[in-house]
């Protein structure tokens, strides 16, 4: 119950089975046009083992598995390490050499903006963390925060300034059987951080439409939850093309997002890794947020968003 309250920190244990849990680093650079996005985690299936899935804008994706006694673990904080790499919220240390790819480096973290939790409503699940037995959780760790450090990526050495990162995580069984997730910061005209993710959830033999998210500008930080009362009014998916309308208490998101090229990445089924699903990290997203007033209290646009699209859309689209 305790670790619940601090979603960031690791919740599982290694004698789970048929379990996955993973964390989403992603790390812009400092021309805040290209970005890479790291994924440690552990699958507690059949074949168990912990893993890091390296994602890039440019093309570049690797599976690294890892025996999962490379696998350890703070029980108070966020702080993994899987064989010499180490990932928490004050940075990451990177030491790979697999076929195909050499990354070294050490980044560290700083001004980071941690998401809320409370006992009533820890992480940006709210009350549905307590939930027992849901197939997926979902926690933010950092809405955002600055970069400084220096990667060396196969040949290319990249030196962070001034870098923005993000970082959220998963754990459960599996993936959703369809879902959309989307997210960046910062934006063209603000340093805005902003998620949302809809999927399919089974719930007591059926299943719903649920949504998660938030808004994190100038200071401010707007929720979107089916438990805080909101609804996905319109969901429309042709093709590259996605257009969502939220609403509920009193505030309207609308979105439109324009998928870009995508990398394979691999996905957790009953805690086995071998979903085969697509991510973009420079898909283009336009945010609109307006109060019950109608007046307009954001709209901005990302060339850097990332963007995730999978399963059956007629499971999500409004009909």
């Amino acid at each position: 119950m305790i670790r619940l309250l601090h979603p960031p920190v690791f919740q599982g244990s290694l004698n789970k089975r048929s379990y996955f849990e993973g964390w989403y680093v992603k790390c812009l650079y400092d021309d805040l046009m290209s970005s890479v996005a790291f994924i440690p985690g552990v699958s507690l299936s059949r074949d168990r083992h912990a893993f890091i899935q390296v994602n890039t804008s440019d093309g570049v994706t690797k599976y690294i598995k890892y025996p999962i006694t490379d696998f350890d673990y703070s029980a108070n904080t966020f702080d993994i390490r899987i064989g010499n790499n180490r990932f928490n919220a004050e940075g990451i240390h990177l030491s790979i050499d697999v076929p195909g790819l050499s990354l070294h480096g050490d980044l560290a973290f700083e001004d980071v903006h941690p998401f809320p939790s409370t006992f009533i409503s820890p992480g940006i699940m709210g009350w549905f963390t307590y939930v027992p037995s849901m197939e997926c959780y979902h926690g933010v760790v950092s809405m955002r925060h600055r970069i400084r450090g220096k990667l060396q990526f196969n040949e290319n050495e990249h030196i962070f300034k001034n870098g923005i990162g993000y970082i959220e995580k998963d754990w459960g069984r599996s993936f959703p059987e369809s879902w959309i997730w989307m997210q960046s910061n910062p934006f063209q005209n603000s340093d805005a951080s902003f998620m949302l993710s809809v999927a399919r959830i089974p719930w007591m033999g059926s299943w719903f439409r649920g949504l998660i998210g938030f808004l994190y500008y100038d200071g401010k930080l707007e929720r979107f939850a089916t438990y805080r009362g909101h609804r996905t009014l319109s969901l429309d998916h042709d093709k590259n093309d996605l257009h969502i309308v939220i609403g509920g208490r009193g505030h309207s998101l609308r979105i439109h997002a324009e998928t870009g090229s995508g990398n394979e990445l691999i996905a957790p089924v009953n805690g086995i890794m071998h979903r085969s699903m697509k991510e973009s990290l420079n898909a283009f997203l336009h945010v609109e947020l307006r109060d019950k007033k109608n007046s307009v209290l954001f709209d901005d646009s990302s060339h850097i968003a990332g963007l995730e699209i999978s399963g059956d859309m007629k499971h999500l689209c409004k009909k």
